[in-house]
């Protein structure tokens, strides 16, 4: 599988170190990126991270140790760079909460409810204060290959060979949003945030007054990073 990742950080934080290289299983060589970790004894692979995040593009793995290492939340869109499409494809989250207000969230018993597309929606109405958003362009590629008998041989000696087959391209616009949304044994919104939430996305009856509210500071973030091409 090899993956071709484009990557902006956002407000002059270095938060993320360019890197060149090519793991197990991967041909050629991919432009990587890799977080900066401060903690004692954290170290992230470049190579591992973004293979193991095309995996879940690919729908081949479900979760990826190296991204748990990070700091922050994922918002993550499968498409094209198109800004309108994934805004809407993690409002789209909000369905999941059934217009509840969200339950705690804990690591070892996470709600079923927080599916990768819920908490999207989550890191895109981050409440809290201060946000940096780190956003990339990933294209993920993986060649189908089959094999079939070289008939040039004789029967005794006949072998397989490989045939190259079509490709398999995902496309994906992936940003991590910090601080982190979800802490351990909290919700991640007030009761009071997710009311002005769920009247901005299904409104209010009619004759009530709409109490008008936007998404964090993040996805004012995430929609410059766009109209400037910033990735």
């Amino acid at each position: 599988m090899t993956f071709r990742l484009l990557f902006t950080p956002l407000l002059l934080v270095p938060v993320f170190y360019g890197y060149k290289a090519a793991s197990a299983g991967t041909t050629g060589a991919a432009a990587q990126v890799l977080p900066k970790t401060a903690d004692t004894g954290s170290k992230i692979t470049a190579a591992t991270l973004w293979n193991e995040i095309c995996q879940i593009i690919m729908k081949e793995a479900e979760e990826s140790t190296e991204a748990e290492q990070l700091k922050g939340k994922f918002a993550y869109y499968p498409g094209n760079k198109d800004c309108k499409a994934a805004v809407q494809y993690w409002k789209d989250g909000f369905s999941f909460f059934k217009n509840e207000l969200p339950p705690k969230y804990t690591v070892s018993d996470t709600p079923e409810v927080y599916s990768h597309k819920a908490v999207s929606f989550v890191a895109l109405y981050n409440p809290q204060a201060k946000p940096v958003v780190s956003c990339a362009f990933v294209t993920c590629t993986k060649a189908a290959a089959s094999t079939a008998p070289d008939i040039s041989r004789s029967q005794k000696e006949r072998s397989p060979r490989r045939l190259q087959g079509s490709q398999e391209t995902h496309n994906a616009v992936i940003c991590l949003t910090n601080p982190e949304a979800l802490t351990e044994g909290r919700a991640p919104f007030k009761e009071e945030e997710w009311h002005k939430i769920a009247q901005a996305i299904v409104g209010t009856k009619e004759g009530s007054v709409v109490s008008l509210v936007r998404p964090s500071l993040a996805v004012g973030f995430i929609m410059m990073l766009f109209a400037y091409g910033l990735f």
